[in-house]
């Protein structure tokens, strides 16, 4: 709220002295603020912040200002509640019900959880206390009501009515203030804020949230220039472009970022040559090649071997040798075949030339050597060893004779030798392979069949050629080998080709981890120098901002609250601390606690006042005082406080002496209708002593002139709220007796009879107390009154008490007994019914007729 409180100085030096420390965007702030006393508008900020902005050199253009130092004249505004009705949804308030409230004092007497304190949350959720919390609970049976009140006042004398409706507040309102119970702890808490600020120190907050305010826009100005570059994440964090990027401040030189963004023909030719290069660089690749080698060259060795077997085999001195043996084998056969046909002709046989013929006498050689003969035919009785008939005449001898002797002879074993020799040979050129290449080491046709160079099919085609010759035994002099055995030198090459490569390849894997290395940053550096060039306003700007960001933080610390904190300080220790203690030590000595020395310590924090309470050192005072103590304390500061404001609003004092002995009751409600000489005071109680003090001294000459309501808040049906002329029902019998018969005419439809029943005799025990106070003993003795009226004692009539007061007294405890919570847990009873209230009540009103005749 605008304070209002008036000082002997003027604060506005203080601001001032602020202001002109800043520059024109101080001065600026608290022109406007001194002139609106209010939160500015946004635009007004912007202007402000803009005038901030140049005097740190990021802005210009704007005219130098001609700011004096402004008056300030705070406005006072007088507001007096006039009713509060129609209130729903709230807590469990009566609908219908009506508060006029009393020009200076407005009493609401209740019993706890009669309702009183809903009224007072309202009108608290409009102003302000020390206790924040505003929290307001619709009644749990109707929680679809909206709640809502009307609330009529006058402000300045003007009428206004305000529609409340649960959430909207009204700047008339806002300053009508509420001390609580939970005040005191709040009031009395270590370094607590003073609610009320004295005449202009609001305008140290105003400045303060300004200040908050102005430094948020810096915030804004700082979330409005990104400094994040999206694509920055697609950089490779080891190129120099990245680290350029990530260490990007307002200290980064844009020729650095000219030389690491430079892309031309030349670094794309280089970056595809050198992803190539990459790309051939791939390890499982070039172990497939290195595979691929290692096959190749072993099957050319395997085929080298092959062919430097058949030139061990098959050259031409071995063709010579093979030549000659068919010649000497051809000779010796002739020379034995020659010695048989001699013998054959001479003898007539016939076919001796066949082959046949040549197997048959040889098997009998070998037949004669296996019977172990060597010298048959000897002479003597021989026969033939195929039909065993004797041989008859020498000739037949001669011939067997003739025959063995050849097939004996050195030749045929020369023959043997020499044919076994040749066999050997030709076996082993007969199994001299082909060379076959399943390898692509020469190539794939257009059938992608792996290609056989002409040389090895040359050569392959001579051997199978050789081979046919040698196997028809048709090789002679004419008859060559033809193989080429040059080809082993061509093959050779290929395979010491090959074993380089596959070298090379080896040493690209050994050390492929460094080259890829190599070749990734290359590529990583080309390409993070393409992104910058592609992106290089972007950075541009970016490198502006982070200039002006950091020009931004480095100038935030104008906007720190420290020295306008100072400045408040300085200012209340001047204008107000000692006129706050002057005050609170007579609230304390009007309220008989002059003997607790209390010590008042006063602080800043970000601009506002703080206030701390101590007693010899001791900062808790919760731990020293006692409870009625502590509130005579708080209610102390509470109306010092209200006395630093000038300003003439409404104050609420709900139950203001809980824990206060009834020794003081007195001094509180004296103090409170002298306050309510200067503003509206309106005060819930349950407390009796506190209803009759201000009731009593409503009636006195020095307070008669004020003008006073009270009412009583009761619970009826269930519900809470109902507003009653207090000291009419509190004081009189006949208001109660209303009440019991509007049961009887009313009865609610929705409750049980007993408990009916027992509201009915909770109001006929009360009237029948009131009865025995005013009409039987004349008010010579009032209830929770200490004063006892003699002059009123020869009224009373003893013998019409002597008659009537066994019955009475009988209704009195039989209401007792039906009261819920004032029965007697060993009484055994009934519950009451409508009847017999109404009997009992008859008798009462009859007892009563006595007494007033």
């Amino acid at each position: 709220m605008s304070s209002s409180t008036g000082t002997k100085k003027e604060l506005i030096d203080f601001l001032w002295e602020w202001a002109e420390a800043t520059g024109d965007w101080g001065k600026l702030l608290v022109n406007n603020v001194i002139a609106s006393e209010k939160p500015l508008l946004i635009k007004e900020r912007e202007l402000i912040f803009d005038y901030f902005l140049q005097s740190i050199q990021l802005n210009k253009g704007l005219p130098t200002l001609a700011i004096h130092k402004p008056k300030y004249s705070p406005p006072t505004k007088k507001i007096e509640l006039k009713s509060l009705s129609e209130v729903k949804g709230v807590n469990k308030l009566a609908d219908s019900q009506i508060i006029n409230f009393g020009k200076n004092i407005t009493v609401i007497y209740g019993e706890n959880g009669s309702g009183k304190t809903g009224y007072c949350r309202i009108l608290k959720s409009l102003g302000f206390s020390y206790d924040t919390k505003n929290s307001i609970f619709s009644n749990i049976n109707e929680a679809e009501i909206p709640q809502s009140a009307q609330i009529k006042y006058s402000a300045n004398g003007l009428d206004e009515t305000l529609i409340w409706d649960g959430y909207n507040t009204n700047k008339d309102l806002s300053s009508i203030s509420v001390f609580n119970n939970n005040c005191v702890q709040i009031s009395l808490g270590d370094g607590r804020g003073l609610i009320v600020s004295p005449i202009g120190f609001h305008l140290f907050n105003l400045v303060v949230d300004e200040l908050n305010e102005l430094s948020n826009l810096i915030t804004k100005a700082i979330n409005d220039r990104p400094t994040k570059l999206a694509w920055s994440v697609t950089l490779n964090p080891d190129s120099p472009q990245a680290s350029f990027i990530s260490t990007l401040s307002d200290k980064s030189l844009e020729q650095t970022l000219t030389d690491l963004s430079i892309f031309t023909e030349e670094h794309l030719a280089e970056l595809n040559s050198t992803e190539a290069e990459l790309k051939k660089l791939n390890k499982t690749l070039i172990d497939s090649e290195i595979k691929g080698y290692s096959a190749q060259i072993n099957e050319l060795q395997e085929n080298i071997s092959t062919i430097e077997l058949a030139k061990t085999i098959l050259n031409s001195t071995i063709w010579k040798h093979l030549l000659t043996l068919n010649k000497n084998i051809k000779n010796l056969e002739g020379k034995t075949q020659k010695g048989i046909k001699e013998i054959a002709e001479s003898k007539g046989i016939e076919f001796y030339n066949t082959n046949e013929f040549q197997s048959f006498i040889k098997s009998a050689e070998k037949y004669i050597q296996l019977l172990n003969k060597p010298n048959y035919p000897d002479g003597g009785n021989d026969v033939c060893i195929y039909c065993r008939q004797e041989l008859e005449g020498e000739d037949t001898k001669e011939l067997l004779k003739n025959y063995r002797q050849l097939l004996n002879d050195t030749t045929q074993e020369e023959i043997s030798k020499l044919t076994k020799e040749k066999t050997g040979l030709l076996e082993a050129i007969n199994s001299l392979k082909a060379v076959v290449f399943h390898y692509d080491t020469f190539g794939l046709d257009e059938a992608n069949r792996v290609l056989q160079p002409d040389k090895i099919i040359e050569y392959n085609n001579n051997l199978t050629h050789i081979k046919d010759l040698l196997i028809k035994d048709e090789i002679d002099d004419s008859t060559s080998s033809s193989l080429n055995y040059e080809i082993l030198d061509y093959l050779k090459i290929i395979v010491a080709d090959l074993i380089s490569k596959r070298e090379q390849k080896t040493s690209i894997v050994d050390n492929i981890d460094i080259q890829e290395n190599k070749l990734k940053s290359k590529i990583a550096e080309l390409k993070d120098r393409k992104i910058l060039s592609e992106n290089k306003d972007e950075i541009k700007k970016v490198m502006i901002y982070l200039k002006v960001i950091v020009r931004l933080e480095k100038n935030r610390s104008k906007f720190s609250t420290n020295s306008i904190s100072r400045k408040t300080t300085e200012a209340r220790d001047q204008l107000v601390k000692k006129n706050f203690i002057d005050i609170f030590n007579n609230e304390i000595k009007s309220l008989r606690k002059a003997a607790i020395k209390i010590q008042l310590d006063f602080g800043t924090s970000k601009g506002a006042s703080k206030i701390q309470q101590k007693i010899n050192s001791h900062y808790s005072l919760f731990d020293i005082l006692s409870e009625g103590e502590q509130k005579a304390i708080a209610l102390a500061e509470y109306l010092t406080e209200l006395q630093l404001d000038m300003s003439q609003s409404p104050v609420i004092f709900d139950d203001p002496v809980n824990s206060l002995d009834h020794h003081i009751i007195d001094d509180v409600s004296r103090r409170l209708i002298k306050l309510s000489a200067d503003r509206q005071v309106i005060i819930c109680t349950h407390s009796i002593l506190l209803f009759n003090s201000l009731l009593h001294f409503s009636g006195q000459t020095t307070f008669k002139h004020l003008e006073y309501k009270f009412y009583n808040s009761k619970t009826q049906f269930g519900r809470t709220g109902y507003i009653t002329a207090a000291e009419e029902e509190i004081n009189g019998v006949t208001p109660l007796i209303k009440v019991i018969n509007a049961l009887f005419n009313n009865t609610p439809k929705d409750r049980d009879e007993s408990d009916i029943a027992s509201d009915g005799y909770g109001y006929l025990r009360s009237a029948i107390e009131v009865c025995v106070e005013k009409e039987i003993f004349q008010g010579t003795v009032k209830r929770y009154q200490k004063n006892i009226v003699l002059g009123s004692f020869v009224k009373v009539n003893g013998d019409l008490i002597n008659t009537h007061k066994e019955k009475l007294n009988e209704l009195f405890e039989r209401c007792s007994g039906y009261i819920k919570g004032h029965s007697s847990p060993s009484e055994i009873h009934n519950d009451p019914t409508l009847a017999e209230l109404r009997t009992d009540f008859d008798d009462f009103k009859k007892i009563r007729s006595f007494f007033l005749n």
